[in-house]
């Protein structure tokens, strides 16, 4: 299904990728908004425009059980790259030697965490590391889920945000809305001055259309009833779609509507509220 109601968002990441490969400028843009407003399929949307437009995508996901393992993300990043690469290969040569700790190429134990002089010889590494690859192509570099991302790793976002400008590289991070005192996602949101793209919620008619391009059948009252229960958030409007279509119209549907939720939405905050501590689950039952 066709993203609805992001024509500003994608044209903005369109902009972007034609910056990063036509001019060789540089840039970052930073997708913020609650959980399930969209921000995937936005950082979908710009891994698909910067493939059609040749550069080299490589992406990475924050993961919530993942968050305490240094410089985990950034080897995503770049793990499919190396393929496997030693030390001495062309993207790791120079300054970018150092990015291997970081990386897990060496026999030398884990990444630095501790010394600074380390971590910030790591993210300097990184960086050139990236200036390597972006020689030979064009790079985009995606990361999903940055609220879950280890601080490594967004320490070396904001490190190459800062310094990006005059690459043919493109930065695109999706995040929920920065805690406060996070000094990290403080300094990628201000110091690289990012296009900030914030997705709305749906309309009352984009929900609709998604409610009708599976049950076609829907009526006002129920489309309508669906906009009430989801808010317009575009991940429980397509749930909520998905379960009509599965369950079918029935008399009544719109008033059970505005108190359902789809099982798909049920397990996925289930999950999460496992996950806290004891207080916050009695708080939120």
């Amino acid at each position: 299904m066709a993203l609805l109601e992001r024509t500003t968002e994608v044209q903005a990441l369109v902009g972007a990728v034609a910056a990063a490969t036509n001019g060789g400028s540089g840039g970052v843009v930073l997708v913020e908004g609650p959980a399930g407003i969209g921000k995937t399929a936005l950082v979908d949307a710009a891994g698909e425009a910067a493939a059609a437009a040749g550069l080299l995508v490589l992406r990475a996901r924050g993961g919530e059980l993942e968050h305490e393992f240094a410089f985990g993300v950034v080897r995503q990043l770049f793990e499919p790259a190396l393929n496997g690469a030693a030390p001495t290969d062309a993207a790791l040569a120079g300054h970018a030697r150092h990015a291997a700790l970081a990386l897990g190429l060496t026999a030398s134990g884990g990444p630095p965490t501790g010394d600074p002089s380390a971590v910030f010889a790591a993210l300097h590494g990184l960086y050139w590391l990236t200036a390597n690859l972006a020689a030979a192509r064009p790079l985009a570099l995606l990361v999903d889920d940055a609220h879950w991302a280890d601080s490594a790793s967004m320490r070396f976002l904001a490190y190459l945000a800062r310094r990006v400008e005059g690459l043919p590289v493109l930065v695109v991070v999706a995040t929920r809305p920065r805690p406060e005192g996070d000094a990290v996602h403080a300094a990628l949101a201000a110091d690289a001055v990012p296009t900030l793209l914030t997705p709305r919620p749906l309309s009352r008619e984009a929900v609709a259309e998604i409610v009708r391009a599976l049950t076609p059948a829907a009526d006002d009252e129920v489309c309508a009833a669906c906009h009430a229960a989801t808010g317009g958030n575009a991940f429980y409007a397509r749930e909520l779609a998905r379960a009509i279509a599965e369950r079918g119209l029935a008399p009544g549907a719109a008033e059970r509507l505005r108190a359902s939720s789809p099982e798909r939405v049920t397990r996925v905050v289930g999950a999460r509220l496992a996950r806290l501590p004891a207080d916050a689950r009695a708080l939120a039952h």
